[in-house]
């Protein structure tokens, strides 16, 4: 269970969230919603603890969360990112070759030839889908599950897709928060908090 009780959330001088409070509750799908701009992830991270409250406190199983405790509930969180492109790397097996300097090039300061990386292209819808089911697999012993705007970018059958399994998440008795504006995603919340 993770409650919000009296936060208020400001970035600098601007008010985002105030005097908001809620429970999120084990085994039910949480939603977080408002219009672009009104602080939906801001409100997203406060909760992950990686912002502070100006008032009020969040607390998950009753243990106040704080700058110093923080890691450790993160430790119990998994997280679907608004920007699945950040973990796009998490899709590629790893490099089992390592560049090595050899003597020569230290000993005269010269750094050796190394391939500079490519950047990678954009995640497709389907990586995006496959990234998502990916990470909560790997991720079955967290009891939190955190997802900013998760069907943004989907069609309506991916969404539909990513939506029955952030539901299952929460039919095994996870707390699932997730942040959104689509209509789909809404009605099968069990709570919607509007900011």
């Amino acid at each position: 269970m993770l409650e919000a009780k009296n936060i208020t959330i400001a970035v600098g001088e601007r008010v985002l969230v105030e005097n908001l409070s809620f429970i999120a509750n084990d085994g039910e799908l949480t939603c977080i919603t408002g219009a672009a701009g009104s602080g939906k992830t801001t409100l997203l991270r406060t909760l992950m603890g990686f912002l502070p409250v100006k008032d009020g406190f969040v607390s998950v199983d009753g243990e106040l969360l704080t700058i110093y405790s923080s890691h450790a509930f993160r430790e119990m969180m998994v997280y679907l990112p608004q920007d699945a492109q950040t973990l796009g790397l998490q899709l590629e097996e790893p490099e089992a070759t390592q560049v090595e300097a050899d003597d020569y090039a230290v000993w005269n300061e010269v750094l050796p030839s190394v391939e500079i990386a490519q950047p990678r292209a954009p995640l497709t819808t389907d990586e995006i889908v496959l990234l998502a089911t990916k990470t909560l697999e790997e991720s079955a012993d967290k009891p939190i599950v955190m997802a900013d705007e998760p069907t943004a970018l989907l069609s309506p059958e991916q969404a539909f897709q990513l939506m029955q399994l952030l539901q299952q998440q929460a039919a095994q008795g996870k707390t699932v928060v997730i942040t959104s504006s689509d209509p789909m995603v809404l009605d099968r919340a069990n709570q919607i908090i509007k900011i």
